[in-house]
């Protein structure tokens, strides 16, 4: 089984996507230091890493186009920073929430399952639409923002399409 994983960090998913039995076709981590850790643990010897093709780039940025074939996970833990329960809860307003990105993946690759990880804090009230958001816009991903629509208006057009209940594109059981 084939996965991706983004957001990688210094790979503690990743290692237990590996363990479960599949083979990475891409490892992307912005962090430096995170793909430091991975670089000498390959360079040990650290046998669930060694075969890693690692990216160190921006998940805005990667070519989802240099994999080919089927992908049967899109794995990965976003910033937890922008719905973290320190810090400034600033959310979709914060230039780290990488979730629309993740829908972005999922559209380009449409990979046979999903695993996103994040925090708790992302639950709380003051994040429940676009909590709600995150979930159907990952549930249709074919369904990409406007050009000038705000995520408030995705979010409306994607209840629309899930309300309406006759959907025939791509679609994920959230």
């Amino acid at each position: 089984m084939r996965s991706v994983e983004l957001f990688a960090g210094a790979g503690g998913l990743a290692m237990g996507v590996g363990r479960a039995g599949f083979i990475h076709e891409a490892v992307v981590e912005r962090n430096a230091y995170a793909c430091d850790t991975i670089v000498e643990n390959q360079a040990r010897g650290l046998r669930e890493v060694c075969r890693w093709p690692l990216f160190q780039e921006d998940v805005r940025h990667f070519d989802y186009g240099s994999i080919r074939g089927t992908v049967d996970l899109l794995a990965g833990g976003p910033p937890c920073q922008p719905f973290s329960l320190g810090g400034k809860h600033a959310g979709f307003r914060d230039d780290r929430d990488m979730f629309p990105e993740v829908a972005r993946a999922v559209r380009l690759l449409q990979p046979r399952a999903i695993l996103v990880e994040n925090v708790k804090g992302l639950l709380r009230q003051s994040f429940f639409k676009y909590f709600e958001y995150i979930l159907l816009s990952l549930t249709f991903p074919e369904l990409d923002r406007k050009r000038n629509e705000d995520w408030l208006g995705h979010l409306g057009r994607l209840e629309r399409v899930k309300t309406k209940g006759d959907y025939r594109g791509l679609e994920y059981n959230v």
